[in-house]
């Protein structure tokens, strides 16, 4: 198992809670794949373990690219509405539970940074969004797109940097 410090543990349960808040499904299926492909890291208890499995990868991995889709469609709910915000926190506290019991950390301190990333994410992409659409006129949806590679950038940096 690689060596890192705490600090690194903590900041990327935060960035992995962003990147949920951003795209809900983006950070616990990313998480999943690579806790698929690098097993050494799940211990044998939940969450991360959950995550391990192959079956929970793919089915993590295809809800995901959904919501990539689903995100661009005009009749999607705000991600600020208490709904979609709840989940969002749920997937970001969930995926820094893991991510923290993958580097042997407390997992209630990755369930705190992973909400707060998740709410942070949440709040900050929606006002982005609104920000760069209001001062370039880019349709929304090209918005979103954007905001994808952002996630996928953060969350698989975070990954790379897990099993370097």
């Amino acid at each position: 198992m690689p060596i890192h410090s705490d600090a690194f543990f903590y900041v990327s349960a935060v960035l992995l809670g962003v990147v949920a808040g951003m795209r809900s499904l983006m950070a616990p299926a990313i998480l999943a794949l690579t806790l698929t492909r690098r097993p050494e890291l799940a211990s044998g208890s939940a969450p991360a373990s959950w995550l391990a499995m192959r079956p929970v990868a793919i089915v993590l991995g295809l809800m995901a690219l959904g919501e990539l889709v689903g995100d661009k469609l005009p009749r999607t709910p705000n991600r600020t509405a208490l709904g979609p915000f709840l989940g969002r926190m749920i997937t970001g506290g969930f995926t820094g539970a893991a991510f923290m019991q993958a580097g042997q950390r407390n997992v209630w301190i990755g369930v705190a940074c992973g909400v707060i990333g998740a709410t942070l994410g949440t709040f900050g992409g929606f006002h982005a969004r609104r920000s760069v659409d209001r001062i370039t006129g880019m349709k929304d949806p090209y918005i979103g797109a954007l905001e994808d590679v952002i996630a996928i950038a953060i969350a698989g940096t975070v990954m790379a940097m897990l099993v370097a």
